[in-house]
């Protein structure tokens, strides 16, 4: 081949390669176990498992493990932090800790930062919790109806259906605002959070079904309280989506509202970290929550990293 047929070959061979680029990256699909309502999932920790984890939409935090999978799989303690739920009363110190490898499904997330806690007992066997941010390079699906966790390229962009809100995400955790008619309230979406919850100040300017009662206990890192519960008599708007005069809790400690598992496991939701969105998908455009067995408990609200001066945490 002359130097001139070479350099031309070597041309077309460019133009070829520039045209076809990379191959896309497969979306990843994981299986997701429900209990309680609340997800969880299958992962390996340093090559090591495999272990299970929930998954947290409420936490700002990488990840949580348990004290016991620390010393089992002997995790490098990096420091401390104080940790808190969103009232910001009585924070705690916990420990930090250095996951070098943290693998779901084919998906491998590096150097993770975490810190401690302690799993609730009737959830089962939990060694640890993936939060939100983990999944910021991600397009991010919690697929209630199909159990999945999927991960994904790509992004989403707002859709004429209102399937595709915004959310922000102060704490890195996302928020979005439920309409109660003409009011409106900031609520986390928050896959451990139990049901749909707001707080007690904002339920006494709404009209109930009949008088609210005494449904359980809640437990936080920092706070344990009672919680009430009563059907409204008005709806709630998320986007596209009515609920149809709702079964809520009322907390006491939460200054904003909660969407938990009980309102989120209608929905396949795809976060997209990058633009602040997320998509809702459901069967119908009404919701229904009914009232809960009285007496359940309710699982605790994971720690959030306490800003302020001496945390050495992420």
């Amino acid at each position: 081949m002359t130097t001139r047929s070479s350099l031309a070959y070597a041309l077309l061979l460019l133009l070829l390669l520039s045209a076809t680029g990379s191959p896309a990256e497969e979306p990843v699909n994981v299986p997701m176990e429900l209990r309680h309502n609340l997800p969880f999932v299958q992962v390996t920790v340093n090559g090591k498992g495999p272990f299970t984890f929930g998954i947290d939409t409420g936490t700002g935090a990488e990840a949580l493990v348990t004290s016991d999978l620390i010393q089992q799989l002997g995790l490098p303690v990096t420091g401390e932090t104080e940790v808190g739920d969103p009232s910001g009363r009585n924070p705690q110190k916990v420990r930090t800790i250095q996951i070098n490898s943290l693998k779901l499904g084919e998906v491998e997330f590096k150097n993770v930062k975490a810190v401690e806690f302690q799993p609730m007992r009737m959830l089962g066997t939990t060694d640890g919790i993936l939060g939100f941010v983990l999944f910021r390079d991600y397009l991010f699906s919690l697929d209630y109806p199909q159990q999945q966790v999927r991960l994904a390229q790509g992004s989403l962009t707002p859709d004429g259906e209102n399937e595709v809100i915004p959310f922000r995400v102060p704490d890195s955790v996302p928020l979005i605002e439920l309409s109660f008619g003409a009011r409106k309230m900031d609520a986390h979406l928050d896959s451990r959070g139990m049901g749909l919850s707001i707080p007690d100040k904002f339920a006494q300017g709404l009209k109930f079904v009949s008088p609210p009662v005494v449904i359980g206990r809640g437990r936080t890192v920092s706070n344990d309280f009672e919680i009430k519960g009563g059907q409204l008599a008005s709806d709630i708007r998320l986007g596209g989506y009515t609920f149809a005069q709702p079964f809520i809790d009322i907390n006491p400690v939460f200054p904003v509202a909660n969407f938990g598992s009980i309102a989120m496991r209608n929905f396949a939701l795809t976060f997209d970290q990058k633009n602040k969105l997320v998509r809702l998908v459901a069967k119908g455009k009404t919701i229904v929550i009914a009232p809960p067995r009285f007496g359940t408990p309710q699982p605790s609200s994971q720690p959030q990293p306490a800003p302020g001066p001496g945390s050495t945490g992420p």
